[in-house]
């Protein structure tokens, strides 16, 4: 299936404010990630989910499937786009 990641290898930190944090660029692959899984559920047509607490199993449209991992796709891209402008803006080092 692709890259899958784990804790192990996307680092987070919990910087001195108590919150958490990890690069940007692992944020937006794992973005992408999720948008390629999506898709490949979409692809094999045995997409389902079952909501917690409940024994009924609903079965996802492909159509709606191919829809969500495109607007996961196009969010992870624009995270980018914002993320290098601001860089660009802000010089580290």
């Amino acid at each position: 299936m692709g890259w899958r990641y784990t804790e192990a290898e996307t680092p987070v930190r919990r910087g001195a404010d108590g919150h958490l944090y990890m690069a940007a660029q692992d944020v937006t692959a794992m973005l992408r990630d999720m948008a390629q899984a999506f898709e490949l559920q979409a692809q094999s047509g045995e997409a389902a989910w079952t909501a917690e607490g409940q024994a009924t199993t609903v079965r996802l449209d492909g159509d709606t499937m191919r829809t969500v991992a495109s607007i996961i796709c196009a969010q992870a891209d624009e995270m980018d786009v914002q993320l290098i402008a601001i860089a660009g803006q802000h010089p580290f080092g």
